[in-house]
């Protein structure tokens, strides 16, 4: 198996579906309403201000592309086509793990292209050279992190509908539930101090809040969670009858 091939359909699949470009505008739309607003207040637009409000809309988009890219091939049928070999399998781990992250790049190309946009029409404040670099590395770690473990899963369950369901949820449960998690008696405090620590608390938290830098220690777990999700898909991959 060509696993190159296996990764162009995947972005092919993606960018020939018209649902691809109504999420996109879906997602632009309340940045857009925000600058709109802004102008007619007579203040000046901050590209940073744009950006933190397309972050969120985009990160609930590139799971979606995210969980198709996984869930498609259990969908239709064909995924035993690919798995015939140990080799077929760790070559279709590696297809995977591409497409992930070239859905990366891409949803860090669609904000950054339209808050440049927003930038220069409205000759508002200028986006941070840094800022770019960033928000590629956050969207890479989201995707990969959330997109591997849902991978692992998937192989455990196989239910398309399943994965689904967690990949949305772990975009949206956190936000709805972190207000009421320091109401909890004694160890609420100390739960919210934990998140900080836990890839799935911290990720999801900069899809809304300001900052998309990580601490030390979050880069070191970062890697570490890769690793591990890495090499459990792996064994798990090959080792599994699908």
């Amino acid at each position: 198996m060509n696993s190159m091939q296996l990764v162009k359909f995947d972005v092919l699949s993606i960018l020939k579906s018209p649902l691809t470009y109504i999420a996109i505008l879906l997602g632009a739309a309340p940045a857009l309403m925000v600058t709109m607003i802004i102008v007619n207040q007579g203040h000046q637009v901050d590209a940073d201000i744009i950006l933190s409000a397309l972050k969120w809309f985009f990160s609930i988009i590139g799971m979606l592309f995210v969980v198709k890219t996984i869930t498609r091939d259990n969908g239709q049928g064909t995924i035993q086509l690919y798995l015939n070999s140990v080799r077929n399998r760790l070559h279709y781990l590696v297809a995977k793990t591409v497409s992930i992250a070239l859905i990366s790049v891409g949803i860090t190309g669609v904000v950054l292209l339209i808050t440049y946009l927003v930038q220069w029409s409205t000759k508002g404040a200028d986006l941070a050279t840094s800022t770019t670099w960033q928000l590629l590395a956050f969207y890479l770690l989201l995707f990969l992190i959330y997109g591997l473990l849902l991978f692992l899963i998937n192989l455990f369950v196989q239910k398309p509908s399943l994965v689904f369901t967690l990949g949305i949820m772990l975009l949206l449960v956190y936000p709805i539930v972190t207000p009421f998690i320091p109401l909890i008696p004694q160890i609420g405090g100390k739960i919210m101090t934990a998140l900080d620590y836990i890839p799935f608390g911290y990720l999801t938290a900069k899809t809304l809040g300001d900052t998309i830098t990580f601490t030390t220690a979050q880069w070191i777990i970062n890697i570490v969670s890769l690793v591990v999700l890495v090499i459990g898909n792996a064994l798990l991959i090959m080792k599994k009858d699908i």
